[in-house]
């Protein structure tokens, strides 16, 4: 929401102020703190903002129906419908979900924790019962203690500085007195009480720490830790958090400005760091300081705008809302959504919590969550064949990434390959490891074994590709893998069929009858065939119906056709069996017919007579449902259609063919009582201009290009599915001796057959590898080919919160 919130205006309600939270106490003595439970996530969201909520997961799109954190108006909001639900109940305040209730006896005490609850529970608002504390003397809350005797600090805000461990050199001796005098202004006689300390800074003096060191440091932690040094957080002051990161832990400063116009630490805070943090990069720990502090002053931070000063000037362009920082540090951006912060760069000599940081007492730090996820990504990041002790083997021996982890860890990128400097901020190291992000840079020696793990199963490249993102990189890994997916043998003859190519018009004839299309419809349940026979130029159709389909009786009708339009110029049919004949050949030579085969399993060639055997099978299905003679009914179709002009020449078949009108059953005009334009140029037009403009949206439509097969080439064959197993190509490769259009003729061991170029595909010949030994799992293992394929990761089954609901782009 970092970016969203550029874009939200805030609802500026104010929150309470401590100090008056304090005074409507006065005289109390029994106090409660009750918690609510999963903070924002209990006010409900209107339905049009929710989808700006949108983020993405493995399960693809989803939204929040709840308040979420890291909007910036939320804290105001949530603020004001708390207080609205508490409203009017004497005693009873909260600071957003901190709500404490107050009364000068326990019944008083009692009767209002029970408005308070019977509120809650009309409101279904849930209580963490394990953060609430009920009927105390004593009680902390926002940094104070309160009890019957008034008004304390509280004691964790100065167990930083109580804890400080004596200075070990002249550098931790001047850390420490730059706290000091952080507080110098509040401390009486400071330059007499620090005179030991200052002394063993000097160049000229030896360590030695005395007695009188030892009391000078006691006095000044005594004095830091004093009241008249600490102050009490106020709501509306301006507050200021210092942090500081050394290699052995971290410091933070609450302190707020008074109205002198100084700043009063209110809160110290320091801890030490864990075996695996002393390990991170000087700007990582520096990072994790701040995420850290913000946490630790979480109950005065929530819900107030507020400066962070660091004296590591890289975190400004960090946590500023455009950057890319890396995986483990964005995971900490994350972290601090809900705060409304700026970062402020200070120069280290003026850095306050710089001592805090140093001089922290060593103890056990309890591993974090963060750290166990950064661990879990590389483990499971690898890929299957390797394990997180191989991949640090193989790094630790590839001289790029040995130099690649130098740079991560010094910040100097001079030396390193541009291809790597592109993308600086998102590396990291996880012992020898390299990562960007939560991917494994892989080294070279083992990316060819990871893109056949990625590619087992013969997925697509998309697929491929997909998988290798979610856990491994390399510069160029897309294209390699495209490379590997390409040249995969079994892949390229079970691929789906090749792209559509361009569709081809026929040209219109110069005249009627001159060119026919033939074709055979059928059977039909009564055992019938039609034949079919369309005039390219009037689209007029003529059918027969023949019980026997031979090639004699299908000459027989085609003199009878003859006898009475003329015998035409070239006829266009399939490769029927009729068709193929020698009485057929025969029939056309002796009549000067042209006779032109489609390519063979390509109808579209015969596109015009194809498009008429739909619609004629849709009239007989017409009328076989209205229970009538679809013999019958054939003729009462033609004559319709024959009388109808048509939509791409304009005018009727009939007209085209006989240069006038046929009679039917609808009222006319006579002839003579009509001029029609009859200019054949306006019929060729139209057909041309109609032709183009479907021949263009056909292409458009099924994104047709050009095929590139040559003469020459090497190509796969599409083959007709004769089981589940079939694949669409066949195995071996065909070698393409002619084409002619959109026809080629292939070869394969001596045996030729034309095709459409649609049903074949260019070859890639598979890369040729070489077997050697597995230096990096072992020997080679041959595994039978029905041998099961077991998945050794561990099955996790996520569970998303309650609050989340399913959204669909």
């Amino acid at each position: 929401m970092r970016r969203a919130n550029e874009a939200i205006v805030r609802e500026r309600h104010p929150i309470p102020v401590i100090d008056e939270i304090l005074e409507d106490m006065t005289g109390a003595t029994v106090f409660s703190k009750i918690d609510l439970k999963w903070g924002y996530h209990q006010i409900e969201l209107e339905p049009e903002s929710r989808s700006l909520t949108t983020f993405v997961t493995h399960t693809g799109l989803w939204r929040y129906k709840r308040l979420m954190f890291g909007i910036s108006s939320a804290p105001e909001i949530y603020q004001h419908i708390i207080g609205q639900v508490l409203q009017a109940i004497p005693g009873v305040h909260n600071i957003s979900d901190d709500i404490i209730v107050s009364g000068e006896t326990i019944q008083q005490h009692d009767e209002r924790l029970h408005q308070v609850m019977q509120r809650l529970q009309e409101r279904h608002l849930t209580v963490n019962s394990k953060k609430c504390q009920f009927r105390m003397s004593q009680l902390e809350f926002m940094g104070h203690v309160l009890s019957k005797n008034g008004i304390g600090a509280a004691q964790s805000k100065i167990e930083a500085v109580e804890n400080t461990r004596r200075p070990t050199n002249a550098a931790e001796v001047r850390s420490f007195l730059g706290l000091v005098n952080y507080c110098g202004r509040f401390i009486p006689n400071l330059a007499t009480t620090s005179e030991p300390l200052r002394r063993l800074t000097r160049q000229s003096c030896k360590w030695t720490w005395g007695s009188e060191q030892e009391t000078a440091f006691v006095e000044l932690k005594r004095q830091l830790a004093s009241s008249h040094v600490m102050a009490y957080f106020k709501q509306d002051a301006e507050t200021h958090v210092v942090v500081d990161a050394s290699p052995v832990g971290l410091g933070a400063i609450l302190s707020q400005k008074q109205g002198d116009g100084t700043h009063k630490p209110v809160y110290y805070a320091s801890r030490a760091l864990s075996d695996v943090e002393r390990r991170y990069s000087q700007t990582e720990r520096e990072a994790l300081a701040i995420v850290w502090a913000c946490e630790k002053f979480h109950v005065f931070l929530y819900g107030k705008d507020f400066v962070l000063i660091t004296d590591h000037k890289p975190l400004e362009t960090i946590y500023s809302p455009k950057s890319k920082p890396p995986a483990r540090i964005e995971r900490w951006a994350l972290r601090l959504q809900p705060y409304c912060f700026k970062v402020v760069y200070k120069p280290g000599p003026q850095n306050a919590a710089d001592s805090l940081s140093r001089l922290t007492v060593n103890q056990p730090v309890k591993k974090g969550t963060m750290e166990d996820h950064v661990y879990w990504v590389t483990q499971h990041a690898v890929p299957h064949a390797f394990t997180p002790q191989q991949m640090e083997e193989l790094s630790a021996a590839d001289p790029t990434l040995v130099a690649l982890q130098s740079c991560i860890k010094t910040g100097d990128w001079s030396k390193c390959e541009p291809v790597y400097r592109t993308v600086k901020s998102e590396l990291s190291t996880v012992g020898k490891i390299v990562l960007r992000g939560s991917r494994i840079v892989i080294p070279q020696a083992a990316r060819r074994q990871t893109l056949m793990l990625a590619h087992e199963g013969h997925q697509g490249i998309v697929k491929t590709k997909r998988r290798l993102r979610t856990k491994v990189w390399w510069p160029g890994i897309d294209r390699e893998a495209e490379e590997l997916v390409r040249s995969c043998h079994a892949c390229q003859i079970n691929s789906p069929t090749s792209q559509e190519v361009p569709t081809t018009r026929t040209e219109l004839p110069a005249k009627p009858w001159q060119m026919l299309a033939m074709d055979l419809c059928g059977p039909f349940p009564s055992g019938h065939h039609l034949l079919v026979l369309t005039d390219y130029y009037s689209r007029w159709v003529s059918v027969d119906i023949l019980q026997n389909p031979t090639s004699v009786n299908i000459i027989s009708r085609l003199k009878h056709s003859f006898a009475t339009h003329g015998l035409p110029e070239c006829i266009v049919t399939d490769n029927g069996t009729p068709f193929l004949s020698k009485e057929f050949k025969t029939y056309l030579q002796e009549h000067g017919i042209m006779h032109r085969r489609v390519t063979p399993y390509w109808p579209q060639a015969n596109g015009e007579v194809e498009r008429q055997n739909r619609t004629l099978c849709k009239a007989i299905r017409a009328a076989h449902a209205e229970g009538k003679d679809w013999r019958t009914e054939l003729d009462c179709f033609l004559l319709a259609y024959r009388s109808t002009p048509h939509c791409v020449t304009g005018r009727s078949p009939a007209e085209l063919l006989f240069n006038r009108q046929i009679r039917t059953k609808l009222p006319e005009l006579s002839e003579s009582q009509l001029q029609p334009s009859r200019q054949d140029a306006a019929v060729r037009t139209a057909d041309a201009v109609r032709k183009e403009k479907g021949r263009v949206h056909a292409n458009r439509v099924r994104r047709a290009k050009e095929s590139t097969v040559k003469q020459g080439d090497k190509v796969l064959l599409r083959q007709q599915k004769r089981n589940k197993l079939s694949t669409p190509y066949e195995r071996d490769p065909y070698t393409v001796i002619n084409r002619k259009g959109q026809s080629v003729i292939i070869e394969k061991n001596g045996k030729k057959m034309m095709r459409h170029v649609s049903f074949v595909k260019l070859w890639v010949e598979p890369e040729q590898e070489t077997m050697e030994p597995n230096r990096v799992t072992g020997p080679a293992e041959i595994v039978p080919d029905d041998a099961p394929q077991q998945d050794s990761r561990p099955q996790r089954t996520r569970r998303l919160p309650a609050h989340l609901t399913p959204f669909v782009t």
